[in-house]
């Protein structure tokens, strides 16, 4: 199966999301902040991540940038509970910035693994059940 790295500062979110890859027959690692997941990556790099937006250190628009700029083929999963930061989407942000697909937390799991499944797959339609 895949190698997924998911970055996100709530550790509760990283772990849930981590057991259900796994449970799913995926390799999961997880980082903090877009600055360790960016160092994990070097030394193991992963065939899908799951970002979160909002975070400290290095937030997961910049995490996309720096992605689209080393790893451009890379399938790239945008989640977010705050999906606004002033009058800005920032869902809409990380699609325009190469994210295959956006989750607007909460989420279902069967949802994510949908879009797992689907982003994995490097379909060209639109993904399943994505929330904006």
């Amino acid at each position: 199966m895949a190698n997924i790295l998911v970055i996100d500062d709530e550790a509760g979110v990283r772990r849930v999301i981590c057991k259900v890859l796994v449970r799913e027959g995926h390799e999961a690692f997880e980082a903090p902040d877009g600055k360790v997941a960016l160092d994990l990556m070097r030394d193991n790099p992963p065939d899908l991540v799951i970002c979160d937006l909002f975070m400290p250190e290095m937030d997961g628009v910049a995490v996309l940038r720096e992605l689209r700029r080393d790893y451009p083929d890379l399938q790239v999963v945008a989640i977010s509970g705050g999906a606004y930061q002033g009058k800005v989407q920032l869902l809409d942000v990380a699609k325009g910035l190469g994210a295959v697909a956006v989750l607007k937390k909460p989420f279902e799991l069967e949802q994510l693994l949908g879009v797992v499944r689907w982003a994995l797959q490097g379909d060209q339609t639109e993904p399943p059940t994505t929330q904006q």
